[in-house]
């Protein structure tokens, strides 16, 4: 991913816009998110999603549908449907701070929202960028794993062509 821009508020939070290599998915979305999840390992505090990309559209919390699936997204009811925005926050273990990924679907946008200027004023404004590289190249290599699981042997001998 591409880090565009950083604003730091006086309160303290801060906001990080990235582009990720290609447009969103949804079913990227889901891959980059679960791998966000899976590194807050029970320090998950949100998951939400938004059927509307504008700005004011309501988040449909679903924290406890998530955490009744165990944590897996893909037996989401809610999450079946192709939705607008899907975010999540929590505390990372690989970062060791709060912060919440919001992924706009059909978009390269990535927003990332933190508490902790402080982190970033001793870590600098990059110091997401190696994490979400790795959120989204592995995101892409499950999709690639499940879709070759999919093929059939006609599609990979089409392919193998």
């Amino acid at each position: 991913m591409i880090f565009r821009e950083f604003k730091a508020e006086e309160d303290g939070w801060v906001t990080v816009f990235y582009t990720g290599t290609w447009r969103s998915s949804w079913d990227f979305i889901l891959d980059a998110v679960q791998n966000i999840i899976t590194d807050f390992r029970g320090n998950l505090q949100k998951v939400a999603y938004s059927d509307l990309a504008a700005q004011g559209a309501k988040d449909v919390d679903i924290l406890a549908e998530v955490v009744s699936h165990g944590e897996k997204l893909r037996e989401c009811g809610s999450l079946k449907t192709e939705r607008g925005v899907l975010s999540a926050a929590g505390i990372s273990a690989v970062m060791e701070c709060p912060f919440q990924l919001v992924f706009f679907n059909q978009s390269a946008t990535v927003r990332l929202d933190s508490p902790l200027k402080k982190f970033f004023d001793e870590h600098g404004e990059h110091v997401f960028d190696n994490y979400l590289n790795s959120v989204e190249i592995k995101a892409y290599c499950e999709g690639a794993v499940r879709n070759a699981r999919n093929a059939s042997a006609e599609d990979i001998q089409t392919a193998l062509q």
